[in-house]
């Protein structure tokens, strides 16, 4: 499992690392937020806090914080005594971004499509935040959120290519909420077309952010 290297790093430099990664976090629970808000499906990974939410009088942040901290006692069962105790910063990570969805939630509140084209308009830019945030999230390498650390932990138990693993993992995880939905709500709920878009769309903003960032670099070493 990945590790953290803060303190082989200037206390200067682990700051800005973790200010880069909280960034990310609120990159990634506004893109969630306003895909909920376009009514046209979210994410794969807060599709069941989302059904959950919609079902019951908890928030779909509290259920985002419970489903992330479910994730790391699943590594911590997997992994056994080899788990590395720097990774139980996934907790305070865990909290802060199922509090920033909600909080995110508040402040998209006012975003009501009215017509199935300004669905896929705001679903469309969710899709672009969460995937902008995720890169911006992974880069400084600080921390690690619960779904990536679970999906990490499972894919080296069983021998299966990270990529591989975390497609299995999301699209169990829109199954489970297809099936919550149905049985609590009698219909579909967060999980619609805007789910299937965003399954195959956050991975390219990443890549398109990645490869604008070494070509920024490029130019700037060129100079």
């Amino acid at each position: 499992m990945t590790t953290s290297h803060d303190e082989h790093a200037p206390r200067g430099h682990v700051l800005l690392r973790w200010a880069v990664f909280c960034l990310g976090v609120f990159l990634m629970s506004l893109g969630i937020a306003v895909s909920i808000r376009s009514n046209l499906g979210t994410s794969a990974i807060s599709s069941v806090p989302t059904v959950l939410a919609a079902a019951t009088p908890v928030t779909m942040g509290q259920y985002t914080i419970a489903m992330n901290l479910l994730f790391l006692v699943i590594e911590v069962l997997l992994m056994g005594r080899s788990f590395p105790l720097i990774q139980l910063t996934q907790i305070p990570i865990a909290v802060l971004f199922g509090t920033l969805c909600d909080v995110s939630l508040g402040l998209v509140q006012w975003i009501s499509p009215g017509t199935y084209l300004e669905q896929w308009a705001w679903a469309l830019l969710g899709t672009l935040l969460l995937g902008i945030g995720v890169y911006t999230e992974i880069t400084p390498r600080a921390g690690l959120m619960p779904g990536e650390g679970v999906v990490l932990v499972i894919s080296r138990k069983a021998k299966i290519r990270f990529g591989t693993m975390k497609q299995f993992f999301d699209w169990a995880l829109v199954a489970i909420s297809v099936v919550l939905s149905l049985l609590m709500l009698g219909r579909l709920v967060g999980v619609r077309e805007g789910t299937v878009a965003a399954a195959f769309l956050v991975g390219g903003v990443v890549k398109l952010c990645q490869r604008f960032a070494r070509s920024l670099r490029r130019r700037l070493a060129s100079d």
